[in-house]
C-alpha cells in the first residue's frame, strides 16, 4: 500500500465539507476517525475539531467514493486520513502524519495543487510562501526555529517533512517535537459517549479552556441533585490557563496539575452549586445561576467557527481571551488537558 499522499478517484461533492461538520474557510482540509473517540476529526491546520461520524460513513460507503478508499480503513482506524482541496474539489488519501505536516506548510499543498493541472502555480507558490513565512515569523516557536527540512517532490505524488504537528489539546506554536496523542477516555468511565470538541491554535499570553458537562451522574430526579465527582488533569505548560469549569447538575470538580503548570483564575460555572478541590491559591470565580438560560450550560460544540455556543462567548467575554480548546459531555466523569 502506497505510503504517499495519492489522489483518489472521487471528486467531492460540493457541500461535501458541511456536511461532514467543517464550517471554516481554509482551502485544505482533513477528515480522519479517531477510534479512541469514536469520532470523526476535522482538520485544517489551523483548527482542530470534531466532524459529523455519521455522515463521514455514509460517505464512506457511497459507491463511488468505496472503491478508491476500501484498503485504508478509513471508517475504523486513524491510520490514514482523507484529504479536500476545496478550489478543485480534488480528494487525497495519506497517512496522517503525511497529511497533518502538508496542513502545515501552505507551499507544499500549492505543488500538490499544480501537480493536478492548477495553471496559477506561480502565483499559488509565492503566496503560499508568503503566507508561511508572515505565520512563522510572528510565532514564538520562530526564535527556536533551527533547521528547516527541504520538501521532496515527485511527479504523480508528494510527501512534506514540515516544523508542523500537534499534540491532542495541545496545540503548540513551537511545533518541532510535536506528535499525536488521544485520551484513552473522552467522557470518562460512566460518562455519555457524546464527546465533542474544539481546539485552536494559541492566540496572545495566555489561553482559555473550557470543559463542559450537563451532569457527572445519572441518579438525579426532580428536587434530588446529588453532586458528581469529574477528574480534570492539567499537563499543558505553554502559557498560562484560565480554565472554565461548567455543569448544569452540582459537580465537584478535582483538578490535578502537573508540575510546571501555571493556571491564572478558573471560573466554575453552574445552574446547581459547583466546588472544586486541587487548586489551592489559585483565584476562582463562582457563577451559580438562580434560573435557567438557554446556552449558559452548553456542553456540545456544534461544528461551526461562525456561532459558537453562548457560554464560550460570554467567558471570551469575561476574560478578554481567545478561546484555545472546548470539551464536551452530556454526561463526563474525567478530561486531561495537554
Amino acid at each position: 500500500m502506497p505510503n504517499l499522499v495519492e489522489r483518489l478517484n472521487a471528486t467531492a461533492h460540493p457541500r461535501l465539507e458541511r456536511t461532514l461538520g467543517y464550517q471554516a474557510n481554509s482551502r485544505w482540509v482533513a477528515w480522519h476517525w479517531e477510534p479512541q473517540l469514536n469520532q470523526a476529526m476535522y482538520n485544517d491546520g489551523e483548527n482542530i475539531g470534531t466532524g459529523n461520524g455519521v455522515a463521514w460513513q455514509v460517505f464512506l460507503q457511497h459507491p463511488q467514493v468505496s472503491p478508491s478508499v476500501q484498503d485504508y480503513n478509513l471508517g475504523a482506524a486513524d491510520q490514514y486520513w482523507i484529504l479536500l482541496d476545496r478550489h478543485s474539489r480534488n480528494l487525497y488519501v495519506g497517512l496522517g502524519p503525511d497529511v497533518q505536516s502538508l496542513l502545515e506548510a501552505p507551499e507544499s499543498l500549492a505543488l500538490l495543487a499544480s501537480l493536478d493541472g492548477n495553471n496559477n502555480f506561480f502565483q499559488e507558490i509565492g503566496d503560499a510562501l508568503k503566507n508561511n513565512l508572515e505565520r512563522l515569523t510572528n510565532s514564538e516557536g520562530f526564535r527556536n526555529l533551527k533547521n528547516i527540512i527541504p520538501l521532496g517532490m515527485g511527479a504523480a505524488s508528494i510527501a512534506a517533512v514540515a516544523i508542523g504537528g500537534w499534540y491532542w489539546l495541545k496545540p503548540i506554536l513551537d511545533k518541532q517535537q510535536a506528535t499525536t496523542q488521544t485520551p484513552l477516555v473522552a467522557c470518562g468511565d460512566g460518562g455519555s459517549g457524546d464527546f465533542s470538541a474544539y481546539f485552536a491554535r494559541t492566540i496572545g499570553s495566555k489561553e482559555l479552556h473550557v470543559i463542559s458537562v450537563y451532569e457527572a451522574r445519572s441518579d438525579h430526579s426532580a428536587g434530588y441533585h446529588p453532586t458528581g465527582l469529574v477528574e480534570v488533569k492539567v499537563q499543558r505548560q505553554e502559557k498560562p490557563i484560565i480554565l472554565a469549569l461548567s455543569s448544569y447538575e452540582p459537580v465537584h470538580w478535582n483538578v490535578t496539575l502537573s508540575p510546571g503548570v501555571e493556571i491564572e483564575h478558573i471560573i466554575l460555572n453552574g445552574y446547581h452549586q459547583q466546588s472544586i478541590s486541587g487548586v489551592d491559591g489559585v483565584p476562582v470565580d463562582k457563577y451559580i445561576h438562580i434560573r435557567y438560560r438557554p446556552g449558559h450550560f452548553s456542553y456540545k460544540w456544534l461544528n461551526t467557527l461562525e456561532y459558537k455556543p453562548l457560554l464560550v462567548q460570554r467567558l471570551e467575554q469575561y476574560t478578554r481571551t481567545q478561546l484555545t480548546s472546548f470539551q464536551g459531555c452530556y454526561r463526563g466523569t474525567s478530561f486531561q488537558l495537554k
